[in-house]
This record gives structure tokens, C-alpha cells and sequence, in this order.
């Protein structure tokens, strides 16, 4: 079937040529986490730009270790790694650019309208198509980042416990099937085009994001340590974090959230 093709790592390496990510380009057929192995590269000196992509993932992972279920050659599951020339307080912008760049690649192949939910995925009416997972890790060969990205793109159909709460681009668009390969090329450039945004611009990237959001002007209930609270979630300040009014008037930012849903 042609949703079945497989990633074309020489297509993608020469579409990428003179980009800023894609210095080495692996496709492998099977992985337990494409950050696990990315990770790997990262310890053994592999350079800023170093893409790995997977058709199928045995032990695919989001955010507090939730499990990422995807079909074998049907989707986009691919980890990049970071070494920025940037002080390390402003490396967890990395999730914010890569959610414009996700949201940016998608309208770019399709007219599919994406909204970006805070802190990490992507929604298609209302339904999640995309999650990122970006991690900072410590070798011998210095500081690095491994930034996880995985996109529905061909799944034909979700598990019935999945149904009401994701999507693909082709379930999205009401069928069709999507090279993976032009999907996988178009989000590496832009997210290379959003990290040039990095440090200066990066109040641009906030803007769009903004326009983008699915959450601001919503109550919404967050889990945070643990711990729940409930608020309006109101804008989102200078570095990507989600501000959020409490009943009682207090302005809290949210770094991070274990979990966040609208309320009824």
C-alpha cells in the first residue's frame, strides 16, 4: 500500500542539505524510543542536527513517561539533537518552537487549521495528532538536548479507548495519504527556521504561538506536583509559560504541567 512506503533517509538528507538540522540522517526500521537512541548519540559526540527517525516504536514514550502509541510506517516518530550555543535557562523554549514548527509544517502540506495545547501537543478539532517530549541531559561531551516529536500522519484508525481523543492527519482531512518523507522535510525546516528565534525574536515566536493556542481564555484545571489547581488560563509571558488566574485573583505562572484540560 503506498501509506506503507518507508522513510527515504537519502531523500530527506538531500532535501535538508545546507539546513540547519539534518548534519546526519538514520531511519531505522524499529527502535524502542527514538530519544533513547538519540540520547545514545548525543553521549558518544554525534553532531547538533543529528536526526533520528523510526517507522515503529517499541517503548515510545510522552511527558512523565506516558506511552506513545503509533503503527508501524504509518506516522512520523523522529528525535533531534541539540547542542545550542545559548545559556541553558533558555533551552525549554525549545518545546515552544517546536510546537510552531509542528503547527507551521502541517498548514504548510494541508488545510488543516492546527491549535497548539499547551505545554506540548497538538490538536486537530479538538483531537490530539502531535506530542513533543524535549530533554536536557550532561556528558562527557557537554550539555546537550534531545528534542522528541511524533506526528499521526497516515493512521487509519485509533483503538476504541483512543477514538474520542486523537487523530491523524488523514482522519483529520477525511482521507488521503501524506508523504511522510515531504512532512518529515517540511518540520525540520521549520523548526530550524524557528530556532533562529531562539534568543532574539523569541517574543515573534510567542506572538504566533499565542494566536495558536487552544487553551488561553478557557478555565482550565492543571496538575502540577501533583497537585491540582483551576484557573483562567490567561496569556503566556515571555518564555512560553502559561499564566494562569486563580479564583482568588492571583496570576500564577505554569513551567510545566503533569496533565492540563479544559473544564466542563
Amino acid at each position: 500500500m503506498e501509506s506503507d512506503l518507508p522513510l527515504n533517509a537519502r531523500r530527506i538528507a538531500a532535501a535538508l542539505a545546507g539546513q540547519a538540522l539534518g548534519s546526519e540522517i538514520q531511519v531505522h526500521e524499529e527502535l524502542a524510543s527514538t530519544n533513547d537512541f538519540t540520547r545514545q548519540l548525543g553521549e558518544a559526540g554525534h553532531p547538533h542536527g543529528a536526526v533520528v527517525l523510526a517507522e515503529h516504536q517499541t517503548a515510545g514514550r510522552g511527558r512523565r513517561e506516558n506511552v506513545w502509541t503509533a503503527g508501524a510506517r504509518r506516522n512520523l516518530l523522529l528525535s533531534v539533537l541539540l547542542r545550542p550555543e545559548l545559556r541553558l535557562e533558555f533551552w525549554p523554549r525549545i518545546t515552544t518552537l517546536a510546537a510552531l514548527a509542528l503547527s507551521r509544517a502541517i498548514e504548510s502540506h494541508t488545510k488543516l487549521q492546527p491549535s497548539i495545547k499547551w505545554p506540548n501537543d497538538i490538536y486537530l478539532a479538538g483531537l490530539k495528532c502531535a506530542g513533543i517530549l524535549a530533554e536536557t541531559f550532561h556528558s562527557s561531551t557537554g550539555p546537550f538536548l534531545v528534542l522528541g516529536l511524533g506526528l499521526n500522519v497516515n493512521e487509519g484508525a485509533f483503538p476504541r479507548e483512543l477514538q474520542t481523543t486523537a487523530t491523524s492527519l488523514k482522519l483529520a482531512a477525511g482521507g488521503g495519504h501524506w508523504d511522510r518523507d515531504a512532512i518529515a522535510i517540511a518540520v525540520l525546516k521549520q523548526l530550524g527556521l524557528a530556532m533562529a528565534q531562539w534568543d532574539n525574536g523569541f517574543d515573534q515566536i510567542i506572538s504566533e504561538v499565542r494566536q495558536r493556542n487552544l487553551l488561553l481564555g478557557r478555565r482550565i484545571a492543571a496538575r502540577v506536583n501533583d497537585a491540582w489547581m483551576e484557573g483562567i488560563a490567561e496569556d503566556l509571558d515571555a518564555n512560553g509559560h502559561l499564566l494562569l488566574r486563580k479564583d482568588g485573583g492571583e496570576l500564577t505562572p505554569l513551567t510545566s504541567a503533569e496533565q492540563v484540560r479544559p473544564c466542563p
